[in-house]
């Protein structure tokens, strides 16, 4: 049956490589969204100055999304790359499963606060930290359950 032990260390790890993405996708993402709000408000005149407001705050929406979205396939990945060192499938799972959520919500928590954190004046509009909780968590919850299933699947490769 094998060692079934969840080894604490990886799933520090797997937490950690979340968190350090998610840092690096927070700041490309304040990066995309500066630039949308500089290109569809601050400079904007006409009918796009009216409008602009709500374009930004749905650009702002969008990269929010696509930040959480991305965490998926990622909890994929590091789940079977994880999961092919496991001593066993429930150690596997075990340890992919939370390792990949704990290190989504710190995904999530760093990159969305580096979202909200950058708006400038013409987001008033946008999404607050409050408004992306729950998404968030259901991030999380579903990134763990494929980063188990993963996990459990790179246990063939060891």
């Amino acid at each position: 049956m094998g060692d079934r032990r969840v080894n604490a260390n990886q799933i520090g790890l797997v937490a950690a490589a979340f968190a350090l993405v998610g840092a690096g996708v927070g700041i490309v993402a304040a990066a995309a969204t500066g630039w949308a709000e500089a290109a569809l408000a601050t400079a904007a005149t006409g009918e796009t100055a009216r409008f602009g407001p709500v374009f930004v705050a749905q650009s702002y929406l969008a990269v929010t999304a696509t930040v959480l979205v991305a965490a998926v396939p990622l909890a994929g990945v590091l789940g079977v790359l994880v999961g092919s060192r496991a001593r066993s499938v429930v150690a596997a799972a075990t340890t992919c499963g939370l390792g990949t959520g704990l290190g989504t919500l710190a995904y999530g928590l760093i990159a969305v606060t580096v979202i909200v954190v950058s708006q400038g004046d013409a987001a008033a509009q946008a999404h607050g930290l409050a408004d992306a909780a729950l998404p968030t968590l259901a991030t999380a919850f579903v990134a763990g359950a494929v980063g188990a299933s993963t996990g459990v699947l790179g246990t063939v490769m060891r």
